[in-house]
């Protein structure tokens, strides 16, 4: 595909300046008849000024797109190339300044029609006189005014819609420097100037000459059609292009106010996924940016949330981050479950490692699941075995309330470990065995580690018990063993189950026996 000789943007743009500095010159030209000076000395060098203008203007035409279009073309180039991020340095600048630059070029002309046309005066009569003020100084300085304002908010609105975001597509518009731009109040009084001032001058400019030329004897008839001719035009154009300016301007402020209304809206309701184009580095855009940065942030802190509820509980990390957990130990009353898959070493020894992480993690996801179902939380896994706690959150007259979810969580697993065993059987892949064993009573929960890694737990020896029935199950005959006082404190609560053993065992490392029901 062949590529554009010139883009787009930038053909509107040289358009948009030509047609600018045109209008100007068309009002100028509408409101010379009464502005400019009747004298004979006044009538003589407007012919005068009129020949040299024929040399002038073309040359200043030239000059001026010249040097626009050498600013411009880095920009360009870089389009031409395909506007692959990140854009140079260079053309980040220019795009940013392009509007200003651009426009004062145009200025420039004007002014140095200001000083050339009077000192040309002198040169060629050899004097020069007040009656010329109007039509070789003011006419072109409010020209100029209006050409260099309509100018910038044309370029201003171009730049921020079609070739800004080009140039900076992650939106990073605020952290460019080195380009001259107007902020959002210097914008307001470019308006200003454009649609209010310079309409106001070039009225005050047309009565102050109308009276002076009464004055000097023009009839009134010849001065006040001249007046309504030259107010007629003036009022139409700046009406036009007041409301073409209004457009572009409300477009710059209320289009991307109204963006970022609506990113905020969608963030609040959760969509993390909004981005608002920012066009430019003006407080505006610095908004903008301010809005993109802050919705990667909460991307961020929501990605960091997720991975950290992966390696700490939930409800723990809820909590730490909340502050509502004490950074030392505090005795509370909870029921702890410890659950092992049997025989896990052996069969691990005949499959490969990324069998085994995959039945881990099978497992662990079913159960991990039907704890967090049932009112637990999985405080860590230990190899092959994870360690579930109940009602650590909980009041202490809470404590059957917990022992009763313990059980019936530990009841529940079983049935849900037989369908995850179907499901193996399907993959002719060989069954799973688990031990389970609760205890309920005193812990003492807080952060234990060292100073710059540490982990929120329990210990005590409530979790001690549940760990020494879990190992009993296999010596038993049962995959689930609990404590009677477990029993009692889940019956007191309304929740009962039969089981199938009842014996007293003295545990490892436990001089008192601890009453023991089995299930299974």
């Amino acid at each position: 595909m062949t590529k554009p000789v010139l883009p787009g943007w930038f053909v509107l743009g040289l358009l948009l300046s030509v047609l600018a500095n045109l209008m100007a010159v068309l009002m100028g030209l509408s409101t010379f008849e009464v502005m400019g000076g009747f004298s004979e000395f006044a009538v003589a060098v407007r012919a005068h000024d009129d020949e040299v203008s024929v040399y002038y203007n073309p040359v200043a035409f030239v000059v001026i797109v010249s040097l626009a279009i050498a600013y411009l073309w880095p920009i360009v180039r870089f389009f031409r190339d395909g506007a692959r991020a990140p854009a140079p340095v260079v053309v980040q600048r220019r795009v940013i300044g392009a509007p200003m630059v651009v426009a004062s070029m145009g200025l420039s002309a004007w002014l140095a029609g200001t000083l050339f046309f009077p000192l040309w005066t002198f040169y060629s009569f050899g004097r020069w006189s007040r009656d010329l003020m109007s039509q070789e100084i003011l006419s072109p300085l409010v020209s100029g005014f209006l050409a260099m304002t309509t100018t910038y908010l044309s370029l201003d609105w171009l730049f921020r819609t079609r070739v800004a975001p080009r140039v900076f597509p992650d939106g990073r518009i605020p952290a460019a420097s080195g380009a001259l731009v107007l902020g959002v109040r210097a914008r307001l009084l470019v308006f200003l100037i454009a649609v209010a001032f310079t309409p106001l001058f070039t009225m005050m400019g047309l009565v102050r000459a109308a009276i002076v030329r009464i004055e000097g004897g023009v009839p009134v008839p010849t001065v006040m059609a001249a007046l309504a001719r030259g107010s007629t035009v003036t009022f139409a154009v700046y009406v036009v292009l007041g409301v073409g300016l209004t457009l572009l301007l409300a477009g710059s402020l209320i289009r991307p106010l109204g963006q970022m209304a609506v990113a905020l809206r969608r963030v609040e309701a959760g969509d993390l996924s909004v981005a608002v184009q920012v066009g430019a580095n003006d407080e505006v855009g610095v908004l903008a940016g301010g809005v993109n940065a802050m919705v990667a942030a909460l991307r961020d802190n929501a990605r960091i949330l997720q991975t950290f509820g992966r390696v700490v509980e939930p409800t723990v990390r809820d909590r730490l981050l909340a502050g509502t957990l004490r950074l030392g130990g505090e005795l509370r009353v909870a029921s702890v479950l410890f659950c092992d898959v049997h025989n896990f070493t052996a069969m691990a020894e005949s499959c490969t490692p990324a069998e085994v992480v995959a039945t881990l993690n099978a497992f662990f996801t079913t159960m991990t699941t039907w704890v967090r179902e049932s009112g637990g939380y999985v405080d860590k896994f230990i190899g092959d075995a994870l360690m579930v706690v109940f009602g650590l959150f909980e009041s202490d007259a809470a404590a059957s309330t917990a022992a009763a979810s313990a059980l019936r969580c530990a009841v529940g697993m079983r049935p849900r470990l037989a369908e995850l065993n179907a499901r193996r059987a399907a993959a002719d892949q060989p069954p799973l065995a688990m031990s389970v064993g609760i205890h309920s009573g005193e812990v003492l929960a807080g952060t234990i580690g060292a100073l710059d890694r540490h982990e929120y737990t329990v210990i005590g020896d409530t979790v001690n018990v549940a760990a020494r029935l879990q190992e009993l199950c296999k010596q038993l005959g049962h995959d689930v063993l609990t404590s009677e006082h477990t029993v009692e404190l889940a019956r007191s609560s309304g929740f009962s189950v039969e089981g199938t053993l009842r014996t007293t065992v003295t545990l490892r490392g436990r001089q008192e026996p601890v009453e023991v029901v089995g299930f299974g």
